[in-house]
């Protein structure tokens, strides 16, 4: 007698019985599995179903990697490349390259402010056609797309821009002819998406801020055109504090914060740092082989007087860092233009930072190399660095 008994069916049936499938799982399990996958795997599930595909691009997907820590670093620039108007996104790749990115074709071409908040990038008003304008633009840097939010209440332009305990604190940018204690400063809430008029002293209004930070996520650090420095923290006061006055006036640009120092850009190509509470600037140590790399020539075209035809003539110049900022790791990275046989070039250094028993700051240049190229070299063109900083997400 022949048996029924089929054991490849048997078993693609108890297979079929242990293995749900993805659709039957809740959407909050779904969201958790897929959550702590690389962006890399992220891409590939995308394309598996609609499903999979709407997972992946939805926000609360970002929320929970950053919630769960599986959040990955990304360090993006952007460039502004003369003649075009239209500033240019980029990532910088671990291979020390940039790829570029989509890059937003309304977005203010000069003085915008910056702020990373979450897994993006807010680009805060700046000038359209020589005017500020109110306009403010996203950037998720998970998906790489843009959207348009609410606009600020003032137009401004080259304002001082910080994130302070979840809010965006923005101050000055919007002209003596319309500002005043009421319309200063205001505050946006991302969860909320809105915009608030923060009062502020009129002490504060006769001050144009020159450079601000942001010092262990709590305070705001701010230093004016006089070298006076001021502290405002929403959880203390809720007002500006005067500080210490600059002890070394001087046009030192591109502060950043990394732990509870201070560093910024000095002349020749010395990196300054210093205490908050002091604004004692010093120098950081074992960089002079940078300093020298900042040294060089470039050909100028001339008119020989005495033959009448023209030539190229070979000068020294110094070039400067044009921006310093900090990256994922906690080490400052630099920027500056060089020209190098006819060619201009926007170079870039990763620098560790070391304190020392003798309460000295040391460097150490982990890389240094050419990110952009523009050849053959015009004079019209120019590279500027207008924002860089790492986002997770």
């Amino acid at each position: 007698m022949m048996s029924n008994h089929n054991p490849k069916r048997r078993k693609s049936t108890k297979e079929g019985e242990a293995s749900p499938s993805w659709s039957s799982l809740p959407d909050a399990v779904a969201l958790s599995c897929v959550s702590r996958l690389s962006k890399s795997d992220l891409k590939a599930v995308s394309l598996v179903s609609k499903r999979h595909r709407s997972l992946v691009a939805s926000p609360e997907l970002c929320s929970a990697r950053t919630l769960i820590g599986c959040t990955e670093p990304s360090f993006y620039i952007c460039l502004r490349i003369s003649p075009d108007p239209i500033p240019r996104w980029f990532i910088l790749t671990g291979a020390r390259r940039l790829r570029p990115i989509p890059s937003n074709l309304f977005q203010a071409p000069e003085s915008s402010s910056f702020v990373v908040v979450d897994w993006g990038i807010y680009v805060i008003g700046g000038l359209v056609d020589g005017n500020p304008t109110s306009d403010v633009w996203f950037l998720d840097c998970f998906s790489q797309t843009w959207r348009q939010v609410p606009s600020m209440k003032m137009a401004r332009a080259s304002a001082s821009a910080s994130l302070v305990d979840g809010k965006i604190y923005v101050f000055g940018g919007c002209g003596d002819d319309v500002a005043d204690s009421s319309n200063w400063a205001e505050v946006l809430d991302p969860k909320t998406q809105t915009w608030r008029y923060l009062k502020t002293p009129k002490m504060m209004m006769a001050h144009s801020i020159h450079q601000s930070v942001v010092i262990e996520k709590k305070k705001v650090y701010a230093v004016d055109e006089d070298d006076q420095s001021f502290y405002f923290s929403p959880n203390e006061s809720r007002s500006w504090t005067r500080g210490r006055r600059d002890s070394e006036p001087g046009n030192r640009d591109n502060w950043c914060a990394i732990g509870k120092l201070l560093y910024c850009v000095g002349n020749r190509g010395r990196i300054l740092w210093c205490e908050p509470d002091e604004l004692d600037w010093k120098e950081v140590k074992g960089l002079e082989e940078l300093q020298h790399s900042l040294t060089g020539w470039r050909h100028r075209l001339g008119l020989n007087r005495k033959t009448y035809k023209y030539k190229y003539n070979k000068i020294d110049v110094t070039y400067d860092i044009s921006k310093l900022c900090s990256n994922s790791a906690g080490n400052i990275v630099i920027f500056w233009n060089s020209i190098q046989r006819m060619s201009l070039e926007l170079l870039s250094a990763e620098i560790s930072l070391e304190r020392r028993e003798e309460g000295e700051v040391w460097g150490k240049i982990e890389w240094s190399g050419a990110l952009f190229k523009l050849d053959p070299l015009s004079e019209s063109y120019s590279v500027k660095v207008l924002y860089s900083a790492p986002v997770y997400s």
